[in-house]
């Protein structure tokens, strides 16, 4: 049935009641950049998150103090919380007495007696772990003088190592985890996630570490994230951008939604814009009022958003909605008709009345629940 990704198929791992892996959707997360004993401000910036769809949020835990805030930020949260847990095991134990729905360990970094401590409370509390896995985390094998050879070499070696990891929680008796293999280097993170996938059933954390500013991390995300989502690799995700993390969500669910591994409930389809573009201020301001104008609803809609009439029919067919800015006056389209002429200054408003219409349309069409 046309273009359709085909999942890799993993065991589920269970984040919360979030189910991550099998045949569940792609999963999106964010980090919270706040300091995490700010209990006040790190539950804003979770209430942000949740508002834009995040699945599953993850916080540093990198002192005491950030661990006593644990339990008062999981009751605040409706999403499930994993701590960021680096060199300090007693801190993962903490974190999951607290209650956190996972932990994010490097094992490599912590004793073997400690690693299995974690994983024998994890398995009691019904928590799970993140196994990360980075060049910073394992030693490169001696004797390799070209850098190309080194750099294959490192990949591999990631690789063989989270599949030992893997095997040993198995050993344990611990099956409740998932792995991450990541690089800031986009080549590096798609060669080692496809090795991975091919020797394991575990499902996979996908991100590009380190990406940069908002405009590098989107390009080095879509690149590196798009590419193993479209081979079917990757069951949760997250866009690491030096910035905002709410860009991380929303670009998150702009990378699915270009493979059609999850469906926002507002798409807005718009023109780049050219010569033709006869909107006061742009086609781009006129995209930007649409945005701001549904950035609250919460039903499902396509709009599309063009620049001028001579693509307006054809390519507003498939959106729900659309508005094409002509001089002085634009149209308004309902799938591929044009419903009417509107002074340029009055389209959004008009598209919110349409909206509205069809928002009546559908709940009538809808049947009545039964008993009501």
């Amino acid at each position: 049935m046309g273009f359709e990704i085909k999942r890799r198929k993993t065991r589920t791992c269970m984040v919360g009641d979030r189910p991550v892996g099998g045949d569940h959707l792609v999963a999106v997360q964010t980090m919270t950049k706040t300091k995490t004993h700010d209990v006040e401000g790190t539950l804003a910036q979770i209430r942000g998150a949740q508002d834009r769809g995040v699945d599953i949020i993850r916080l540093a835990c990198p002192d005491e103090k950030s661990a006593d805030a644990l339990p008062a930020i999981i009751e605040g949260s409706r999403v499930p919380i994993i701590a960021d847990i680096h060199f300090a095991p007693g801190l993962a134990l903490k974190a999951l007495e607290a209650g956190v729905h996972c932990v994010r360990i490097n094992p490599g970094n912590i004793k073997l007696a400690l690693v299995q401590k974690i994983v024998a409370l994890a398995n009691d509390k019904g928590a799970a772990i993140r196994i990360g896995v980075n060049s910073g985390s394992i030693m490169p094998r001696k004797g390799l003088e070209v850098k190309t050879d080194m750099e294959l070499e490192m990949a591999d070696l990631m690789v063989d190592t989270a599949v030992q990891w893997c095997e040993q929680f198995d050993n344990w008796g611990f099956h409740n985890f998932k792995v991450s293999l990541k690089s800031s280097d986009v080549m590096t993170t798609v060669y080692t996630n496809r090795e991975f996938a091919k020797k394991t059933d575990v499902p996979l954390h996908l991100g590009v570490t380190e990406a940069g500013m908002l405009q590098a991390s989107t390009v080095k995300s879509s690149i590196g994230l798009g590419t193993l989502l479209q081979d079917g690799i990757g069951d949760t995700i997250r866009v690491s951008i030096t910035g905002d993390p709410m860009d991380e969500v929303d670009v998150g669910y702009e990378i699915l939604s270009a493979l059609r591994l999850r469906k926002k409930n507002v798409e807005i389809v718009a023109c780049p814009s050219c010569g033709r573009d006869e909107v006061d201020g742009g086609v781009e301001t006129l995209a930007r009022q649409v945005e701001e104008r549904l950035r609250d609803y919460t039903g499902n809609i396509t709009v599309s958003v063009l620049g001028c009439i001579v693509n307006g029919p054809g390519e507003a067919a498939e959106a729900d909605l659309g508005i094409a800015g002509a001089k002085d006056a634009g149209y308004l389209f309902k799938g591929e008709h044009i419903l009417r002429r509107v002074p340029n200054e009055k389209l959004v408003d008009e598209m919110m009345i349409e909206l509205y219409k069809m928002e009546k349309e559908r709940a009538a069409q809808q049947p009545e629940t039964a008993g009501a």
